[in-house]
């Protein structure tokens, strides 16, 4: 039996009408605008984690260089003289990770030789060579002049606290601190007040704060940020204590709330006044190794 051709569809059996397709995209597009701060959502959740494996593997890192070195924690110190900073601040050894960052077209701002490179970081072997777990995931900042090379970012955004660490500091004095406040925790014992669970170690900078590898903080209530925190992540930063773990603390005072944005500023972003009451130089100041 021969089977009859399929007739073409009459008028009244034609597809969609042009209201029907507008109705479909009109949904499609409903529920993409439900979905997407989902997804970013998300997206920040995940750079938010992954920040805090870095931050709790360099720690870690850190814990197991005292392991090797009689508790003495690595050096940190301000960064090679370059021939504007004092020489009396590098002496040729290398420190945690050394280099200097800034908005300019220099290459030393992604040179990664200042992270693993064992001729300028004390931590490069202890985390393999991994030179990405001093980077945030959400700094992806890089100024016009530096995009204009191809670059997508800088080679760190990681800092580490100042009072943590032997090795040359500029005198805090020169941020109006007494000299007699200062404390440096040079052994991993040497974390007392705060213990080593509440003493910050490491956290990202602001991108327009973060010059080098370290970050200055006062131990005791004051009208200055000297340098900021980072707050890429909802306004919050990664952040590894004295005893290995890491979180992410959010900043809530109006300081941090002012700077969001990045400016690609110069020079770089420090001496913020702020108040004494202020929130979040209260919570580093208390966090930070006093004695």
């Amino acid at each position: 039996m021969k089977l009859k051709k399929q007739s073409k569809l009459s008028a009244g059996q034609a597809g969609f009408t042009l209201i029907e397709l507008l109705v479909v995209i009109a949904i499609i597009a409903i529920l993409a605008a439900m979905l997407l701060p989902a997804l970013s959502a998300a997206k920040e959740r995940a750079q938010a984690i992954n920040c805090m494996n870095n931050k709790r593997q360099i720690m870690l890192a850190t814990i197991m260089y005292t392991g090797d070195h009689k508790e003495f924690l690595p050096w940190n110190f301000d960064p090679r003289n370059t021939g504007t900073i004092p020489g009396w601040l590098y002496n040729g050894s290398p420190a945690w990770i050394t280099g200097i960052l800034d908005w300019t077209a220099g290459t030393y701002n992604t040179n990664i030789a200042d992270l693993v490179d064992s001729r300028y970081s004390l931590l490069g072997s202890y985390v393999a060579g991994e030179y990405e777990v001093f980077q945030c995931p959400a700094d992806k900042y890089a100024s016009p002049i530096q995009r204009a090379r191809g670059w997508n970012q800088r080679s760190h955004s990681i800092a580490e606290d100042a009072a943590v660490g032997p090795g040359p500091r500029y005198p805090v004095s020169n941020f109006g601190w007494p000299m007699s406040s200062w404390y440096v925790a040079q052994k991993i014992s040497d974390f007392h007040s705060p213990g080593p669970s509440e003493c910050w170690v490491y956290t990202d900078e602001h991108p327009d704060s973060i010059d080098d590898a370290l970050m200055y903080t006062a131990n005791y209530p004051v009208g200055t940020f000297t340098e900021l925190p980072g707050n890429l992540h909802a306004g919050g930063a990664g952040v590894a204590f004295g005893d290995g773990h890491a979180e992410v603390h959010n900043w809530t005072g109006p300081v941090m709330n002012a700077h969001r944005r990045v400016t690609y500023g110069n020079p770089v972003l420090r001496n913020v006044t702020c108040s004494t009451s202020d929130p979040d130089m209260n919570w580093l100041a208390q966090h930070t190794p006093a004695h």
